[in-house]
Parts: structure tokens; C-alpha cells; sequence
């Protein structure tokens, strides 16, 4: 049975170890900027936000959007809030502790939806993807991102380069180990989505996977 939310006791670590992660950081700073590319006003949705680092990357790039971040972990949810609070960005990012198979927002809520390292987590796939189509607008989006399990050796060699030795270590053996995914394994659930997308494709990029949907 998969775990879906990280226990409270561990959400402290957890933050900590997601801040100090320059591949995180990375992958962060990369994703908001292509949500700054996309759209520059209205609402984006992040599930399984975490300490809501992406939010506040996107919030800072982009005045004119207002950033919802979800997480089934309601420590999480605290550490997201005091955060946004400490950066005065509380009145544009905000937090609710929620599961993405039945997220508490009515239908065509948001122009676009993103999620980084989450999907792995998720029981439901469908159901999942079925609420994501629910609140998004027509012609919304969704970019869906996860850590890549079946990398080729030239991918993990070009990430110890940028990376080192020890944190390429640590995240290609042990991270990866429960925090990932396939590329078939994405496929899979992508062909599963009974919701109707016009748009649907699976991409692998490096070690992060990217589902974009759009509606």
C-alpha cells in the first residue's frame, strides 16, 4: 500500500532536506519558470506541495498569479503557512491540507495545474486525473512532474556532473529507490485517464518525467 502523505514527524526533515537539495531547487526554480512562461494572471493549483517551495518560486516570479498548494500532510500544511507568512506572501499563496482524488474547489477553478514529485505517491491515478479535469478551465493545463526511475547511464553520468558524486548518490540510489517512477509506468497512467484531455503526452527529460495534459 503506498504512503501518500509524509507523516507529521517527518515533515520538519523532510522541508529541511527538500531545501538544502540543489537538484530540488533546481527542478523547482525550473518549473515555475515555465508557469511564469505560460501565464502571467489567474490561479494555479500545485499538488502535494510540500513546504510549498514551488509556490513561493512562482509567487515571486509572477505578481499577477494567485497560488493554491494542497498536501494531504497537515504538518506540511503548517510549515507551508508560516512560511508564506514569513515572506508576506500569505495573500496570494495560501494552503489547504486536501487529497487530490477529491480536491474541496468548485469545477473550472484554475487556468493551470502543476505537481512535482508527487505522483508516485498517488493511490488513484484516475481519480486523481478525473479532479484535475474537474477544476480546470477550459483550455487549462496541467504539467504534471516526477523523479525518472529508468535513466540511461549518459543521463546519470551528466547528473553526476552537475551534481557530484555523493548528492548523485543519494538521489539516483536511494531517492529514486521510492520516489519515482517509469517511463512505461507513466505511459500506464496516462492511457488510463478516462477524464477527456485534448491534449496528452508523456515526456522524459532528463531524470524528471513530465505529463502534460490540457483541456
Amino acid at each position: 500500500m503506498k504512503i501518500e502523505a509524509i507523516p507529521n514527524f517527518a515533515t520538519g526533515l523532510y522541508a529541511f532536506i527538500a531545501k538544502k537539495s540543489p537538484c530540488i531547487r533546481d527542478i523547482h526554480q525550473e518549473v515555475a519558470k515555465e508557469v511564469c512562461v505560460k501565464i502571467s494572471s489567474g490561479k494555479v493549483l500545485d499538488l502535494g506541495t510540500g513546504p510549498g517551495y514551488l509556490p513561493f518560486e512562482i509567487a515571486k516570479r509572477a505578481p499577477g498569479l494567485e497560488i493554491v498548494g494542497i498536501d494531504l500532510s497537515s504538518g506540511m500544511v503548517d510549515i507551508a503557512r508560516k512560511k508564506a507568512n514569513e515572506l508576506g506572501l500569505s495573500n496570494r499563496v495560501t494552503f489547504k491540507t486536501a487529497n487530490a482524488t477529491s480536491l474541496p474547489f468548485g469545477d473550472g477553478s484554475f487556468d493551470l495545474v502543476v505537481s512535482t514529485l508527487s505522483m508516485h505517491h498517488w493511490h488513484d491515478p484516475k481519480a486523481c486525473f478525473k479532479e484535475i479535469h474537474r477544476v480546470l478551465k477550459n483550455n487549462g493545463e496541467a504539467n504534471i512532474f516526477d523523479l525518472r526511475r529508468d535513466t540511461t547511464k549518459e543521463v546519470n553520468a551528466e547528473f553526476r556532473k552537475k551534481y557530484g558524486w555523493f548528492l548523485s548518490f543519494l538521489l539516483l540510489k536511494f531517492v529514486r529507490a521510492h520516489s519515482s517512477m517509469t517511463l512505461r509506468r507513466a505511459e500506464e497512467i496516462l492511457s488510463s485517464i478516462q477524464a477527456t484531455f485534448s491534449k496528452k503526452s508523456v515526456q522524459g527529460t532528463g531524470v524528471v518525467l513530465r505529463l502534460q495534459l490540457v483541456k
